[in-house]
């Protein structure tokens, strides 16, 4: 990433219903940008969906990002997770990469229980909703539910707000 402080931003998961929408990754990603003065670096896999879900979060932006999905190698992501000050990102093994690096994570979780699949050396920078969605979508307290299971349903990460989002952005840049 040079010398700009660099965001990172993941936007896709393995499993579509745990991606947030590409509205909220625009307007965050333009936040990032316009307040912080922050590159956004999208990066992703070759995968048509990965591809198709950039395409959508960068039409959707007033910034113009760093477009690099598809476009590096799995060495090369992980050195620029080393030189960034941070991943946004739902459950994907780009969390997890950035974890054992010791690169913040700014993790969306309502589909899957951060306390199990999430960045845990980065949960203060979590946006955790599994709870809410436990209750809104399953009618049960997260504590009835069995060990690593999943809410991979229609509208579960609109559960994760903006807002929140921005703020623990903020946070992880005030740190």
């Amino acid at each position: 990433p040079g010398t700009q402080r660099t965001l990172l931003l993941s936007a896709a998961s393995s499993h579509a219903l745990r991606n947030w929408s590409t509205q909220r990754y625009a307007s965050l990603a333009d936040y990032a940008i316009e307040r912080h003065g922050l590159r956004v670096a999208l990066v992703g896999s070759k995968a048509p969906s990965e591809r198709l879900l950039a395409d959508q979060i960068v039409q959707q932006m007033r910034r113009a990002p760093l477009d690099l999905v598809g476009r590096d190698t799995l060495k090369e992501l992980l050195g620029l997770m080393s030189r960034s000050i941070g991943v946004l990102t739902p459950d994907s093994g780009p969390a997890h990469f950035a974890t054992a690096l010791g690169v913040p994570v700014l993790g969306l979780h309502a589909a899957t229980d951060p306390k199990r699949s999430g960045a845990y050396r980065a949960l203060d920078f979590t946006v955790n909703r599994f709870p809410e969605a436990a209750r809104k979508f399953l009618g049960q307290a997260p504590e009835q539910l069995r060990w690593g299971q999943k809410i991979e349903l229609p509208g579960v990460m609109d559960l994760v707000e903006l807002d929140a989002v921005i703020e623990r952005l903020d946070a992880l840049l005030q740190r």
